[in-house]
């Protein structure tokens, strides 16, 4: 009876182990394609406060909290990109955001 209960005890921890990897798999590829993930997805701002705005509602993966840790410009391809760069406090993933700065008006 022990050996029956610890046999199924594997099997639930098993399953919640593939659970829960299926699960972030999920969230790393939709966190692959959000607006400012690459370079091709840069997000078109007209102004540096809503960089700022767009930083502050955004959040992790994992659903922490991300903190900027900097920033810096580029230029690709004749775009100007400003490149936001976060960690998150929970899962401590670091993460780079591209915004479009090519329009911004100084």
């Amino acid at each position: 009876m022990i050996g029956l209960l610890l046999a199924v005890t594997v099997v639930v921890a098993v399953v919640a182990t593939g659970v829960r990897r299926l699960r972030r798999a999920r969230l790393a590829r939709a966190a692959r394609s959000r607006p400012g993930a690459s370079v091709e997805q840069a997000v078109h701002v007209r102004s540096y406060s809503e960089i700022d705005d767009r930083i502050a509602r955004r959040w992790c993966v994992c659903g922490g909290y991300v903190e900027r840790t900097g920033e810096g410009s580029r230029v690709v391809g004749g775009r100007r990109l400003r490149v936001v760069r976060l960690v998150c406090q929970e899962c401590e993933r670091v993460d780079e955001v591209f915004f479009d700065t090519t329009d911004v008006l100084h």
